[in-house]
């Protein structure tokens, strides 16, 4: 998945505030769910920001059946139409929370563009947090817009700690978490349409260019003009 992220993108980028990456314990993570690559986007951020825990998340109980390897890589099965998984999915959950791990969740349930509002987040994870009281919960937004390369940037910021420790009331802390979440979006957005690679964080570069003969092409101009070869288009 790493490599796929490195091969597949620009850059991976990231914007804001940092500094809720410094907390060690239980957290859970619920971001948007823009499309296909947001599990390797969660693969590529455990491994890069938070090395000293585990990274885990809920999948659809069909889809691990049909790939079974996912579930040594972190994945819980959760049918939301079973009570039964449901409980499993909870247990497990709790669990490794408590143990100090990371929960990487997509409370939206389904795919989104990241323009679409309102969220209509689902309330498991207000459910979960009556459980493991001492978890923090903090939003990520994605984006995958292409700027000036042919493959697309991919854009991240984390939101601040939703506060949920005054509240047992599961309407507001998901009222919290969804305002929280599209606050970070919407920020997010500002900043990916500026288009202004100084607002970001440069977590990873991935390949440049456009390949082929067209970038032989530029290779061999750019050594007849005494220039040093470079693939990106913005350099």
């Amino acid at each position: 998945m790493r490599r796929g992220i490195v091969r597949h993108f620009n850059a991976v980028r990231l914007s804001g505030d940092q500094s809720v990456l410094q907390f060690r314990g239980p957290l859970i993570i619920c971001s948007n769910h823009p499309g296909w690559w947001d599990p390797a986007v969660f693969a590529f951020l455990q491994h890069r920001l938070f090395r000293h825990c585990h990274g885990y998340g809920p999948i659809d109980a069909d889809a691990l059946r049909r790939y079974p390897l996912l579930e040594k890589a972190g994945l819980i099965p959760v049918d939301i139409t079973d009570t039964r998984s449901l409980q499993r999915f909870f247990r497990t959950a709790q669990q490794m929370l408590k143990q100090g791990n990371i929960l990487w969740v997509t409370p939206q349930g389904h795919f989104a563009d990241p323009r679409t509002r309102p969220l209509n987040l689902q309330s498991g994870v207000a459910h979960l947090l009556r459980h493991v009281s001492n978890a923090r919960v903090i939003t990520l937004a994605i984006e995958y817009p292409f700027w000036k390369e042919s493959r697309p940037e991919l854009l991240l910021r984390f939101g601040s700690f939703v506060a949920h420790e005054d509240s047992k009331n599961i309407g507001e802390i998901m009222s919290r978490l969804e305002i929280d979440l599209t606050e970070t979006m919407d920020a997010l957005a500002h900043d990916a349409c500026a288009q202004d690679a100084s607002r970001f964080t440069v977590l990873t570069t991935g390949r440049a260019g456009i390949g082929g003969l067209y970038d032989l092409l530029r290779r061999v101009w750019q050594r007849h003009q005494g220039q040093r070869f470079t693939p990106r288009h913005d350099a």
